[in-house]
């Protein structure tokens, strides 16, 4: 996703990418930091739970982060990509915020087994996650147990 929007940086506006693991060797794809905080139409912001002795840079968990920039509610779209305990707190702390329910969107593709919606393992409530998303936002997902379990 951060892909897309990179590829097509004219269609948003400010871009601010927050990143984090629980130590530095959860980092997933380092090389996209580097190019990620050259940008100068990007603003990335790096946090670590636990860091090691030669870890230089934020601690805390991700929503640590949030303070850092100021966002304006209605302007705002947040996506949210992570395990759901992450998405208990962030979301808190967006709705806290103003960010708009349906302005928050959270990726449920690691649920995903057979991807056609057959196994059922990636259902939530009346939801498939292989058929009716991967992605939903806060607004549809709200009141799913499973969406936050």
């Amino acid at each position: 996703m951060i892909d897309e929007v990179l590829d097509h940086r004219s269609m948003f506006g400010r871009v601010i990418i927050m990143y984090g693991t629980r130590s530095p060797a959860d980092f997933l794809f380092p090389d996209e930091f580097r190019t990620w905080d050259e940008r100068e139409d990007v603003e990335f912001y790096l946090t670590v739970d636990r860091p090691t002795e030669d870890y230089v840079g934020n601690v805390g968990v991700i929503t640590t982060l949030l303070p850092k920039v100021e966002l304006h509610p209605r302007n705002t779209v947040a996506v949210v990509i992570g395990p759901p305990i992450m998405y208990r707190f962030v979301v808190r702390d967006l709705l806290a915020r103003h960010i708009p329910e349906g302005n928050i969107w959270m990726s449920f593709e690691r649920q995903m087994k057979c991807a056609v919606g057959k196994c059922g393992h990636c259902q939530m409530h009346h939801f498939y996650t292989c058929q009716d998303g991967p992605s939903f936002n806060y607004a549809e997902v709200k009141g799913l147990e499973e969406a936050f379990a």
